[in-house]
């Protein structure tokens, strides 16, 4: 099968777990060292998930469908959540049968549904609670439900898992503030240089415009990462600040002002 000319950045079907699923159709099933790559995960790591039961034994050593999106499910949610706790909200959504017979979603299509909610969510202006509901159901419009309550419990999972999908962005933009900070507090203190007289000026170089590409299979551990890329800096404060928007239209304008004077300016609500 010629991969290349599928995954070609743009093409409508390059997005989520289209590119897993095209390279398990012409491999069969993924060896280890190729889930390691796929997902970045050491391999101690994912034999561990499976011998506690969070991830399916393979077949023959070989890593299917189901074992994969579970591995990208459990890795994009693991810098917010226990794993034990992951491992409790895979079962709310698709019960605790190795079988699947109770399962009312296939996982590599939840997974498909977070990085279609992140990117919608991330290109929006409302990212209330309600806000990220709305754009949920969307993501699910066409989803069948095999169970009356199947739609209720994939929302739930979803806007959790979106949460925690910002809550991890926004440790790593904190811990890379964090690390320049270590940083200038390591520089030397050196004198001002002199300034330098050239009589011809020197061209200055203009540094080149960085490019994000996914061209290669092994960059699909990056789909959520980019999704949320799309947020800015208001955005991720707005839907963690301002997650349950009805409870605050419910105060006194009153009180509400008067709270939000009193809160420290990192915390304050943005203006709309």
């Amino acid at each position: 099968m010629d991969l290349k000319g599928k995954l070609q950045p743009g093409n409508p079907d390059d997005k989520g777990f289209a590119k897993i699923e095209m390279l398990l159709e012409a491999t069969g099933g993924l060896s280890l060292s190729q889930v390691c790559a796929v997902t970045g995960l050491e391999g101690s790591t994912i034999q561990n998930w499976v011998k506690r039961g969070w991830v399916e034994h393979p077949l023959g050593k070989r890593y299917e469908e189901v074992h994969i999106a579970r591995i990208l499910i459990i890795n994009a949610l693991k810098e917010c959540i226990k794993l034990e706790h992951i491992a409790q909200l895979m079962s709310y959504v698709n019960g605790k049968s190795q079988d699947g017979s109770e399962a009312i979603i296939k996982e590599s299509t939840l997974y498909n549904y977070l990085c279609e909610a992140l990117k919608q969510s991330g290109q929006t202006d409302d990212h209330s609670k309600s806000g990220v509901e709305t754009v949920i159901n969307n993501v699910i419009k066409d989803y069948s439900d095999p169970n009356p309550d199947s739609r209720i419990r994939i929302r739930k999972a979803l806007t959790l898992m979106i949460f925690a999908c910002v809550c991890t962005d926004v440790k790593r933009r904190v811990d890379a503030m964090m690390g320049q900070i270590l940083i200038d507090l390591d520089k030397p203190k050196q004198a001002a240089p002199l300034p330098k007289i050239e009589l011809i000026p020197e061209p200055v170089p203009v540094a080149p415009e960085p490019v994000e590409v996914l061209e290669d299979i092994i960059e699909t551990r990056k789909t959520v990462s980019q999704a949320l890329r799309e947020w800015d800096i208001s955005s991720v404060e707005r839907i963690i600040i301002d997650h349950d928007e009805d409870a605050h239209n419910a105060a006194p304008v009153e009180e509400e002002e008067k709270k939000q004077n009193n809160k420290p300016w990192y915390v304050r609500k943005t203006p709309k």
